[in-house]
């Protein structure tokens, strides 16, 4: 199954990838909160920005519909390669037997930028079997990324 979002087709695990970043995030804006209030921006009710304040979490003001066409489609390409370098190996038909498309959006997320769960963490593993390292270290190899809002209230990854 997929969405739509923005004119891109997202996949589950990719769409609960953008959701897993809207909760565990904190906005960063474009400029410091005091200039955006003191001096540089008009803050309207009706501008982008209004309200929005530095390391609130993002869901707080945004959703999915916020990012960029080029953050959805980077995220879905970023979540496809995962999936490609994975299932090289092997590992999502044993990944499966853990967790759905979706959680293992969020897992990859989540470790991706190191929040303290994800694959590692002991939802990937059984008696015969300890998926969860070997879709860390898959992982890892994708370094951290960042998401941060401009002065039009749009969302970035990069």
């Amino acid at each position: 199954m997929s969405i739509k979002v923005n004119g891109v087709v997202l996949s589950d695990a990719t769409a609960q990838y953008l959701e897993t970043i809207l909760w565990s995030e904190l906005i960063h804006l474009p400029i410091s909160e005091k200039e955006l209030v003191d001096h540089c921006m008009d803050v309207s009710k009706d501008h982008p920005l209004s309200g929005v304040s530095e390391n609130d979490n993002l869901d707080a003001h945004y959703s999915l519909d916020d990012f960029t066409v080029e953050a959805l489609e980077g995220a879905e390409h970023d979540c496809s390669e995962f999936y490609d370098r994975a299932d090289n190996d092997g590992l999502i038909e044993r990944a499966y037997r853990f967790a759905d498309d979706s959680q293992i959006g969020h897992d990859f997320w989540m470790t991706r930028q190191g929040h303290g769960a994800g694959f590692w963490d002991g939802d990937y593993k059984d008696d015969t079997d300890d998926v969860g390292v070997a879709l860390t270290d898959i992982t890892k190899e994708f370094g951290e990324c960042y998401v941060f809002v401009d002065e039009d209230g749009w969302l970035h990854i990069e």
